[in-house]
């Protein structure tokens, strides 16, 4: 082996720092794709070394991840030892496609540019351009063993692996959202059928902290909806992690009401309180009280070691032992309340789960959810090598992408994986000779300031974990966008590096662990610190814009002309704000056509008010993701027709196809009310429902626009998909064309979407029209206590409203604050992904604020805190209708930017997957002949 060099020359070659590294050699290095002088040191390193690349968003982490695999692939890894995961299939096929095509055009004689930039990206600047050509035919040869899929696929062909392990019956399928939710309905039904009505009774009542709901089916159903999936890998036993200190005596209770009717302050209004405390203490009634605003002022007196106050008043300090009774009752009593409800809850969740396990068993149907779950228990019990063993072949490079978004549950799956690649060495430990066929390796690329699926699992914090947890890795930062201008990008940094100017960002004093507001605080705070610079890598113009909408004013009251007017309710001010969005949408489009523009929203109600005014203004615009077909009038009219035969009693439906088109194909009398419905039965017995709908859906189009009749013909297709059986009902089929999203056949040059949709699309200009709603919303059902994130919880517990939170022990209250933290997080999350998908235009807007001073929980609020410059006198008024609170760049950045041919230099050349990439000419490629490829338990390309 060659000797290290010299300590004093190491300095002059930083390369010799690391000690040389041997190549194996043996009767297979033939196999290898590279001469034996390019395998250098680094390029093993940066090809097997465990690493975590946090990339910023538009910094090319599709780029890396695909400079990785081809440098494991180069050299000379086995395709079928590669498996690499990200969430959508879309991602999956664009990893692969980056792949092929970069070596298909690094092969081309004529291409010499591409070669070039795959030396650049593997950091290779000798590789020859044969062996691109090479590893391309091997790719092609052995595609259907390239593991690139999403982490459903590789876990669905886990689960194919291990059926006996998972006890997964014979000819078992994955379900679809239709059936889920027949299956959770079949369900509940049984297991009501087999619990007593005095226990269902009990449940119900301890369910609702006492209250008694009428319909037992819908309040479990919702239980269930909210809390099964954050439960069902925990024990019973988590659900009674609640400690309840013990009532007072009942004399004790007694003395403390007589000694607060005795008292005499000076106030009435104080008095007035003492008596209805004594009251509630006399009739042992504390339900009424645990929200009491004067239990919370006694918490504050513990605390801080001052007076009990009501308001501005004082109570005498006499009663300061009087109200440690009242404080104790009551505190007991909403303990008692939330571990009722945590054993009802807890019940209710291992009854289900065992209803469910039943049902799925015998309808051999199960989720994606229920696989990863069966995958975490069994991959506790296993060895790596037992589970590598039962693949087709053993995976030794392990490649992540998207990591911020993993679940806990996923996370157990891939840490054994991951484990399996990391620690797993060589017999002689201490040897310098590597054989890259035999290496393995680990790499996760992500960004959890892009972390914004919290709602259906995802984890931001396992990304962090991945440094303890994998040992040796290597975090890398990666902070220059190659997509966004530096205009967007200082107007991004500038935001949220400055969040702590907003007064949400202040840390009360003292810190109180049961305050609400110091979670807040704590979560603006920790983003704002660890907030990277964003740097541009092209020099792009650029224009930042935030501005407020028009200023509706009070309507006269119709009522009462003269009286006070009516002022404007939310929905209008929601309408004016959404008017003007759509004009300057229209006016930007109509300036440039060819500009690609992205209209964010929160929700999607938003999302089809917006495409509504948009075609009104005549522009092309079209949904991400889609809607549900029901946005159609005339979608809405066959639905009807459908309910009328399934329903032929029920009024309702025909009344709505009689005032329909509908009504000149039917026999609708008011003679005979059942001729229609038994009409168009025998059609869809006799001819099937494709059919049925077809001839409704020509009956309708004469009097359909374009849009219409595309939505009737989706209609028609999704009919043909739809698994009509002798079992199913033709609500089964309305229901899910109520509920299922179908998108535009074509996307337009203006598309609206939610911004979870945006999530890896760019467009040249962004328009954020929602940025006013509230930031984190409503609370959760419940709450889970995960100390380790690759186990299950280890106590759960339904949610509680901020005023009882001084009650709970330290515990709880960190566990609730930390709910609320990671809400907050998830909320800057979400305005950093909406913001930075611009590449040269970012446009928000707000009503105008009710606050002088702006100091809302919204996004806008903080935008405005962030941009604007500390004690300055001239800043905007928030309060003021079209007022530009914000601004930089050049408001004609658009024109700048038809001046200059756009380049993609760098790691990111993105196109959307819609956008027609440019023309070029036609690339001669000889391809090797495939022979045959043994296809044992492979995993499909199909299915990934």
């Amino acid at each position: 082996m060659s000797k290290p060099s010299p300590p004093s020359n190491q300095a002059d070659n930083p390369l010799d720092q690391t000690p040389l590294i041997e190549i194996a050699t043996d009767d297979a290095m033939d196999e290898l794709l590279l001469e034996r002088e390019m395998l250098t040191p680094e390029l093993l390193r940066g090809a097997f070394e465990p690493t975590l690349v946090r990339a910023s968003a538009g910094t090319g982490k599709t780029y890396q991840l695909t400079a990785r695999l081809l440098k494991i692939l180069l050299t000379g890894a086995p395709p079928e030892s590669v498996l690499a995961t990200t969430f959508t299939r879309k991602a999956a096929g664009e990893i692969l496609t980056r792949v092929l095509t970069t070596l298909g055009d690094a092969a081309d004689p004529e291409n010499p540019e591409a070669l070039a930039s795959l030396q650049s990206q593997v950091g290779l600047p000798g590789l020859p351009r044969h062996v691109c050509g090479q590893l391309f035919h091997r790719l092609l040869k052995n595609i259907h063993r390239l593991r690139i899929c999403t982490l459903d696929s590789l876990f669905s062909q886990l689960a194919r692996a291990l059926p006996f392990e998972l006890d997964l019956p014979p000819g078992w399928r994955l379900t679809d959202e239709i059936e889920e939710v027949w299956l959770r309905q079949l369900a509940i039904g049984n297991m009501i059928d087999s619990l007593q009505t005095a226990e269902i009774e009990s449940l119900i009542s301890m369910l609702g902290r006492g209250d008694v709901k009428r319909n037992i089916a819908r309040e479990l159903i919702q239980v269930v909806e909210t809390t099964y999936g954050l439960s069902r890998q925990a024990s019973v036993e988590a659900w009674d992690q609640l400690d309840v200190p013990s009532r007072p005596e009942s004399a004790d209770m007694t003395r403390t009401a007589g000694s607060m009717r005795m008292a005499q302050p000076k106030q009435k209004s104080l008095r007035d309180l003492l008596e209805k405390m004594a009251d509630h203490l006399d009739a042992r009634d504390l339900a009424p009280l645990v929200e009491q605003t004067l239990l919370k002022n006694i918490y504050k007196a513990r605390l801080t070691n001052e007076e009990i106050k009501f308001g501005r008043s004082k109570f005498p300090p006499e009663l300061n032992a009087d109200f440690e009774i009242l404080y104790q009752a009551v505190k007991c009593e909403s303990l008692s309340l939330l571990r009722s409800q945590n054993h009802a809850t807890g019940s209710v969740a291992d009854h289900y789960n065992q209803a469910i396990t039943t049902v799925k068993q015998s309808q051999r149907s199960f989720a994606f959810d229920d696989i990863a779950v069966r995958l975490a228990a069994v991959f506790t019990t296993l060895s790596a090598e037992t589970i590598q063993s039962k693949l087709d072949s053993k995976i030794d490079h392990l490649l992540l992408d998207e990591f911020q978004d993993t679940a806990p549950v996923q996370w157990q799956v891939l840490k054994v994986i991951a484990d399996s690649v990391v620690t797993q060495k060589d017999a002689d430990t201490t040897s310098n000779i590597i054989d890259p066929r035999r290496s393995q390796s680990f790499f996760c690329v992500g960004d959890t300031k892009q972390a914004i699926y919290g709602w259906r699992g995802g984890v931001a914090e396992i990304f962090d974990a991945v440094d303890e947890q994998i040992p040796g890795v290597r975090s890398v930062a990666q902070d220059q966008s190659y997509r966004s201008s530096q205009v967007v990008l200082d107007a991004v940094t500038n935001a949220f590096q400055n969040l702590t100017r907003h007064p949400l960002a202040e840390t009360p004093s003292p810190e109180d662990p049961s305050d609400k507001a110091v979670y807040e605080a704590e979560a603006l705070q920790e983003f704002a610190k660890a907030f990277p610079p964003q740097t541009a890598a092209k020099d792009l113009p650029g224009f930042v814009q935030f501005m407020t909408g028009p200023k509706v004013s009070p309507k006269p009251d119709p009522q009462n002309p003269d009286g006070k007017p009516i002022k404007p309710t939310a929905a209008d001010i929601q309408a004016a704000l959404v008017d003007q969005v759509a004009s300057r949408i229209a006016s930007l489009h109509q300036s440039d056509p060819g500009l690609s523009i992205g209209v964010l929203t929160r929700t999607n109600a938003t999302v089809a008010t917006l495409i509504d005014q948009l075609e009104a203004r005549d522009v092309d615009v079209s949904a991400e993701g889609g809607n549900p077909l029901v946005d159609s009038v005339a979608v809405r009219w066959i639905l009807s027709a459908l309910m009328m035969v399934e329903h032929p009693g029920d009024g309702r439906w025909r009344h709505h196809v009689a005032f329909s088109p509908l009504a000149e194909h039917l026999p609708l009398s008011d003679d005979d009310k059942l001729t229609a419905a038994n009409q168009l039965r025998r059609l869809i017995e006799d001819q099937g429902l494709p059919e049925a709908i077809q001839f409704l859906a020509s009956a309708l189009e004469p009097t359909c626009d374009d849009r219409e009749r595309v939505r009737l013909q989706q209609l028609v297709e999704l009919a043909t998909l739809f698994h009509h059986t002798a079992r199913s009902r033709l609500r089964d089929f309305v229901e899910l064309v109520r509920i299922k999203r179908v998108q535009r056949p074509k996307a337009a040059a203006v598309r609206v979407m939610t911004v979870h949709q945006s999530k890896g699309l760019e467009f040249d200009a962004v328009f954020l029209p929602e940025i006013h709603k509230e930031l984190i919303g409503q609370s959760p059902q419940c709450v889970a206590d995960l100390p380790d994130l690759g186990k299950p919880p280890a106590g759960l517990s339904r949610s509680v409203g901020e005023k009882q939170w001084h009650y709970l022990p330290l515990r709880w209250q960190r566990t609730f604050g930390g709910n609320v933290t990671a809400r907050m997080t998830e909320a800057m999350c979400l305005l950093y992904v909406a913001m930075t998908r611009a590449r040269q235009g970012l446009y928000l807007f707000t009503p105008p604020s009710t606050k002088s001073d702006f100091a809302n929980k919204n996004s806008a609020s903080l935008l405005f805190h962030a941009w604007r410059t500390p004690d300055a006198e001239d800043s905007a008024d928030p309060s003021e209708g079209n007022t530009v609170l914000f601004e930089s760049g050049d408001e004609d950045w658009w024109q700048a930017a038809n001046s200059e041919q756009p380049d993609h230099p760098g790691p990111e050349p993105h196109q959307p997957a819609d956008t027609p990439m440019e023309s070029a000419e036609p690339i001669q490629l000889a391809f090797q002949p495939i022979g045959d490829t043994p296809r044992r338990n492979a995993f499909l390309p199909a299915e990934c």
